[in-house]
């Protein structure tokens, strides 16, 4: 579709605004940025990259962007026709390609892919970022996977936790941004589908995943959830940004005296 087009939808004008206010909220973008944009080929990342560039275009300052994929050497990925939509696009594009499904043999991960997955794609995006000079790496999850992500880190007793809008990582040399974090992953489908993303990405293990992955599991929490708690990733949302440190039981934060309120009174 033609950008101008794009640009008129309705929908994608308002996941441009949640996405520059979020932006603004947690500092992602400044004067200067190199930013190395995560590009599996999905519609969160396609999502991400057309926001990112319209906000570009309008930012009072400057910033860099370049899209870079990790190609995990599935032979169902259609890296070839990702370069040639980002080259329509005018993006500018980088390529990494690994033997992913040997990697998964390797370390005995075919079980639980994702995860393995994740820290290799992770990794390479930093190795490219380094090499291009990048300040930030943008990756596109949207509030469901922080929903979910807050869940998973419970139920496995991982600590109260989600995937940060700005953190810092490789020892404070980079950021991560997720200018998609307040956006529920419905508003993201309904704009891929009016855009007509061309399909690039395909998941060997995406079935297993989807049958007996606990994210799967979780994202379909979400919607029964939703028959009962109206708008339940937005309240969640709302608990992620009002969190009362002295409520919960982590000792750093507690005292018997009831001095050094973390919350300062806040019930």
């Amino acid at each position: 579709m033609d950008l101008k087009e794009l640009r008129k939808d309705s929908g994608f004008r308002r996941i441009c605004r949640d996405a520059s206010m979020a932006s603004k909220r947690y500092s992602m973008l400044c004067e200067g940025d190199r930013v190395l944009v995560g590009l599996s080929g999905g519609e969160d990342s396609l999502t991400l990259m057309h926001v990112l560039c319209e906000l570009q275009r309008r930012s009072p300052f400057g910033f860099e962007l370049t899209a870079c994929t990790v190609d995990m050497g599935f032979g169902t990925f259609d890296l070839a026709g990702l370069r040639s939509y980002c080259a329509q696009m005018g993006w500018r594009f980088e390529s990494i390609s690994l033997d992913g499904q040997g990697l998964m043999r390797e370390h005995d991960a075919e079980g639980r892919p994702c995860a393995m997955c994740s820290r290799l794609r992770r990794g390479q995006l930093h190795k490219m970022a380094d090499e291009l000079g990048c300040n930030k790496i943008a990756l596109g999850q949207q509030l469901d996977d922080l929903c979910v992500s807050l869940l998973l880190s419970m139920f496995r007793g991982g600590g109260l936790k989600t995937m940060g809008a700005n953190v810092g990582a490789d020892g404070g040399r980079k950021r991560l941004i997720r200018p998609l974090c307040t956006i529920a992953k419905s508003r993201i489908h309904t704009f891929a589908k009016f855009a007509g993303f061309p399909q690039f990405k395909s998941c060997p293990y995406e079935e297993q995943l989807r049958r007996d992955g606990d994210r799967a599991y979780l994202e379909r929490l979400l919607d029964q959830l939703e028959g009962r708690f109206t708008d339940v990733r937005s309240t969640m949302l709302h608990a992620m940004e009002d969190v009362r440190l002295g409520h919960l039981l982590d000792l750093r934060y507690w005292s018997a005296d009831g001095e050094d309120d973390p919350d300062e009174g806040k019930l």
